[in-house]
C-alpha cells in the first residue's frame, strides 16, 4: 500500500474529527428540522408515500454512518470515500425535498425555504474537497440542482426573470465566494503549519541520526579501515590466477562500500559547518554536469542546456552545492543506463512565480519514477537499486532546504524523471 504523506494523514484525521464531531449531528439536524418543518406545513397531516421513503432512506443512511464514525469501524484510507459519499447523499435529499416540497404542497411556486440548506452544503464542500475548484464544481452542480428542481416543475425557465430566484440564486454564490476566501486563508495557515511540523520532524530524526552516526563512525570505522587495507595488501599480493584474488578483490570493494555508507551518513546527519559566499550557480552547474558525463562510456549522452544570459549570482556554500548536483546528476546517468536515447535538458532562468529565485530545472530521459516511489524518494535509506544507500537525495533535500531553496521531483513528459529546484539570488542588501 502506498505510505501517504505527512499533509494527507493530517487532512484524514481531520476530516475524521470533522465528520464525528460535525457534520454527523448536522445532518440529523438536517433530518428533524426538515422533518417537523414538512410537517408543520402540512399541518401535521400524514404524508406521501414518496416523501415517508425519502426521510426514511435518508435517517437509515444517517444511522449506518454514525454506527461506523462512532464506533471506530472506517480506517483511514475509507474516510474520504464514505464522506464523499454522504455530501452527494445529502445534497440529492435537499434536492429532492425542495422539488417535492413545492410541487405536492405548494403547487407551482419557486417559494420553498429548504433551499437554505443548500449553504450548508456549500460551507461543507468547501472544508471537504481540499481544492478550492472542486468545491466551485460542486457549488455549480448545487447551483444546476437548484435550477433544474425548479424546471421540473415550471417546464420552462420563465421563473428566471422572477425577482425571488435571483435572490435565491445570488445568496447561493455569495455564500459560495465568501466560503471560497475563507477556506483558501485557512488553507494556506494549515499548508504552513504542516511545513513547519514536517521542517521540525526531519530535524529531530537528523538529530537521532547524528547521534547514531557518532557512535557508528566511531566504532566501524577503524575496523573497516584494518579491513580494507589488509584486503588490498593481499589482493595486491596475490596473483590474479590465484583463486582467492577475486575473494580478497571483494572483500575490498564491500569494506569500500561500507566506508562510504558510513561517509554519507555522517554528511547526512552532521554537515559541515556552511562557507556561504557568492557564486554563480550556472558556473557551479556547468563543472558538475562536466565531471559527471566526461568520460567516453557517457559520450552517447546528450546535453541540451536552456541558460537564460546574465543571471544574478546566488549566496551559498559551493561545496554543498555542488554535492546536491553531483548527487541529482549521477541519479541522472544511473537511471538512463538501459535508455535507448540518453539526453540531459538542463534550464535555467529566473522563477516565472518569484523573480527573486534563481530556477534550475534537469530532466533525463530514463525510466522515471514509479507512482509507489514518488512520495518516498527524499527519505533516508530508502532506495531502488542494490548497491544504493538512499541518502544521496536525503542530503540533496537537506543542502537545498538549508540554503533557503525548494526542491521537487517528478516525472517527465514523455519519458525520466524532472527535478526543479528554486534559490534565492543574491541582493546587495543581503
Amino acid at each position: 500500500m502506498k505510505k501517504m504523506s505527512l499533509e494527507d494523514q493530517e487532512y484524514l484525521k481531520w476530516l475524521t474529527r470533522i465528520e464525528s464531531r460535525a457534520i454527523i449531528p448536522l445532518k440529523w439536524a438536517i433530518f428533524f428540522i426538515s422533518l417537523f418543518v414538512w410537517f408543520w406545513s402540512t399541518q401535521f397531516t400524514l404524508p406521501a408515500v414518496e416523501i415517508f421513503i425519502i426521510f426514511l432512506l435518508y435517517a437509515m443512511f444517517n444511522v449506518a454512518q454514525s454506527y461506523f464514525f462512532l464506533a471506530n469501524r472506517v480506517t483511514i484510507q475509507q474516510v474520504r470515500s464514505f464522506c464523499y459519499l454522504s455530501y452527494l447523499i445529502d445534497i440529492a435529499f435537499i434536492t429532492i425535498l425542495i422539488y417535492l416540497d413545492a410541487t405536492r404542497y405548494y403547487g407551482r411556486n419557486v417559494q420553498s425555504d429548504f433551499y437554505i440548506l443548500y449553504f450548508l452544503m456549500i460551507l461543507r464542500g468547501f472544508a471537504l474537497f481540499r481544492r478550492s475548484r472542486q468545491a466551485i464544481l460542486m457549488s455549480i452542480l448545487i447551483s444546476g440542482l437548484f435550477i433544474l428542481s425548479i424546471w421540473f416543475r415550471e417546464t420552462s425557465f420563465d421563473f428566471i426573470r422572477q425577482r425571488d430566484f435571483a435572490l435565491k440564486f445570488a445568496l447561493i454564490w455569495m455564500v459560495s465566494l465568501m466560503s471560497w476566501f475563507i477556506v483558501e486563508m485557512i488553507n494556506s495557515q494549515k499548508m504552513e503549519l504542516l511545513r513547519i511540523r514536517e521542517s521540525m520532524l526531519r530535524s529531530e530524526q537528523f538529530a537521532s541520526l547524528g547521534q547514531m552516526a557518532a557512535g557508528v563512525a566511531h566504532e566501524i570505522n577503524n575496523p573497516i579501515s584494518i579491513i580494507s587495507a589488509y584486503a588490498d595488501y593481499l589482493m595486491r599480493n596475490t596473483s590474479k590466477d590465484d583463486p582467492r584474488h577475486e575473494d580478497y578483490e571483494t572483500m575490498h570493494k564491500e569494506a569500500q562500500r561500507c566506508a562510504k555508507i558510513v561517509s554519507q551518513l555522517l554528511n547526512f546527519a552532521n554537515p559541515n559547518a556552511r562557507q556561504i559566499i557568492r557564486q554563480d550557480l550556472a558556473k557551479m552547474n556547468e563543472e558538475v554536469l562536466g565531471f559527471v558525463f566526461h568520460d567516453k562510456k557517457d559520450s552517447t549522452v546528450q546535453i541540451e542546456k536552456d541558460i537564460e544570459d546574465n543571471l544574478p549570482e546566488i549566496l551559498c556554500d559551493p561545496i554543498q552545492i555542488k554535492q546536491a548536483l553531483l548527487n541529482i546528476y549521477i541519479n541522472a546517468r544511473q537511471a538512463m543506463e538501459k535508455a535507448e536515447e540518453k539526453k540531459i535538458h538542463v534550464q535555467l532562468r529566473r522563477l516565472h512565480s518569484n523573480q527573486e529565485m534563481l530556477n534550475l530545472i534537469i530532466r533525463d530521459s530514463g525510466s522515471g519514477i514509479k507512482k509507489t516511489d514518488i512520495g518516498l524518494i527524499f527519505e533516508p535509506f530508502y532506495t531502488t537499486r542494490k548497491d544504493g544507500t538512499g541518502l544521496g537525495l536525503s542530503i540533496t533535500r537537506r543542502i537545498i532546504e538549508g540554503h533557503s531553496g525548494k526542491i521537487e521531483i517528478r516525472n517527465a513528459v514523455p519519458c525520466g524523471a524532472e527535478v526543479d529546484i528554486a534559490l534565492p539570488i543574491h541582493t546587495d542588501g543581503a
